[in-house]
């Protein structure tokens, strides 16, 4: 399984993270690895580095490995496909990313987590 992050530059609130990477995890098939892919900015990044260290070990006894990758938008953008959940996390009045959008079109699992 494999779940791509995007945040906005001012997007700060970890517990709207976690709530995304709560619904995320929920559709998790146990296919033995969980990869968390992050699109920025340094906030998101941090963010997603934090959530993979400190549910390494209970999603190792729950059979799945965690990994974590910083990868540019449009590298995620080429690799959309291969993506299972997209989470956006933005401020109230923020508009969509063209990330999102790409994810909608090809037929990804998207949730936009604002606040």
């Amino acid at each position: 399984m494999i779940i791509a992050v995007q945040g906005t530059k001012s997007f700060n609130d970890y517990e709207t993270f976690i709530r995304a990477m709560g619904v995320a995890l929920s559709n998790a098939k146990n296919d033995g690895i969980i990869e968390v892919w992050s699109a920025g900015p340094h906030t998101i990044n941090n963010f997603t580095a934090a959530f993979c260290n400190s549910t390494e070990n209970y999603l190792k006894q729950k059979g799945y490995k965690v990994a974590f990758k910083k990868l540019p938008a449009n590298m995620i953008e080429d690799k959309i496909s291969d993506v299972s959940f997209f989470a956006l996390l933005a401020n109230k009045k923020e508009p969509n990313t063209k990330l999102l959008a790409s994810a909608e079109l090809a037929g990804v699992e998207s949730g936009v987590f604002r606040y």
